[in-house]
């Protein structure tokens, strides 16, 4: 097995690597996107599985290419839902161009993500199974995205909602970028079953976390305000818990229309009263250890199952 380290520079590679036949207009907003500084987490996921499963790395290069497109391509359309100015430290594609040209650039980096699935090298079969995982895992996606948007005009939201929410729109994400990696290798479907489970047990656990982080990370590390889920009256881990566990504060705040930096030291006084940040990581780690358990059904080699436990495990010190 390679390092986090080497799989994501491969994949940095390739990225560089990719030309684009068409008009700049079309092309330099996904190229921007493209280089910007992401942690290539799903791509990874996908190379690292193949390489577990004993298939050629380098073939599996363009599946792994496709699923940061597609990862990609949804931050170009979030970005838009959520009125976010900025994404990795940079505008976002919709400030810096417009929103109509991110929601056609976005929907010519799913187009091509999805080509990365019927690569040759690869049976019938298995860019079949390809295609099919993709799709699955971008409709789950829809309708996790949807439940989000849903959440945003309800005051009643529960955390197992909540849960089910981000187990779609993050957590089949990875497991998604896990199986295709598994199929490159040709796996049986009691191997594609662990990775799933490890996949979205592992994104619960990273949405968690990146709950946290925007209220309580570094604004320059991140490259994104701090705060940003508070001033949008986002329904995450922490605002959910507050609300069951201090309604009467929590609305009192919401009430009197706070906005800005007074909003946001408001509702976290609310959280660090309440304990939240440290419970949220308690709940980081429960889900890690779900996603390490899921493992045991994949019949890995040491080597790779002690892989898959560190790169779970980094996400508890992560930082962006």
């Amino acid at each position: 097995m390679k390092t986090i380290k080497e799989y994501s520079g491969i994949i940095n590679a390739a990225i560089a690597a990719m030309t684009y036949d068409g008009p700049a207009s079309l092309f330099d907003p996904i190229r921007y996107t493209m280089e910007g500084e992401g942690k290539r987490l799903r791509p990874v996921l996908t190379l690292a599985v193949a390489e577990a499963m004993h298939a050629d790395v380098e073939k599996a290069v363009r599946p792994a290419l496709g699923v940061e497109l597609y990862h990609n391509f949804t931050l170009l359309h979030d970005d838009i839902m959520d009125n976010s100015p900025t994404r990795r430290g940079r505008q976002a594609v919709w400030k810096k161009w417009s929103e109509a040209q991110a929601i056609l650039s976005g929907d010519t980096m799913l187009s091509v993500a999805m080509s990365c699935m019927v690569s040759s090298g690869y049976t019938d079969s298995q860019r079949l199974a390809m295609v099919d995982c993709f799709n699955t895992t971008a409709l789950a996606v829809d309708r996790g995205q949807q439940y989000d948007m849903d959440f945003e005009r309800r005051g009643d939201v529960t955390l197992d909602e909540y849960i089910g929410m981000i187990s779609l729109k993050t957590g089949e994400l990875l497991a998604g970028a896990c199986c295709i990696g598994a199929i490159c290798g040709n796996a049986a479907a009691s191997v594609l079953k662990a990775f799933r489970e490890y996949g979205i047990s592992l994104g619960i656990a990273f949405q968690i976390q990146d709950d946290i982080l925007d209220v309580y990370g570094d604004e320059a590390t991140l490259g994104k305000p701090i705060g940003g889920d508070i001033l949008n009256d986002k329904h995450t881990w922490l605002h959910i818990c507050a609300m069951a566990e201090a309604h009467d504060e929590m609305s009192e705040i919401y009430d009197r229309k706070a906005a800005g930096a007074e909003k946001i030291d408001a509702v976290r006084g609310v959280y660090d009263r309440l304990g939240l940040r440290d419970k949220g990581g308690c709940e980081v780690e429960r889900y890690l250890e779900c996603a390490v358990q899921a493992l045991d059904g994949a019949g890995l080699s040491a080597d790779a199952h002690q892989f898959f436990v560190d790169l779970a495990h980094s996400l508890i010190g992560r930082k962006k």
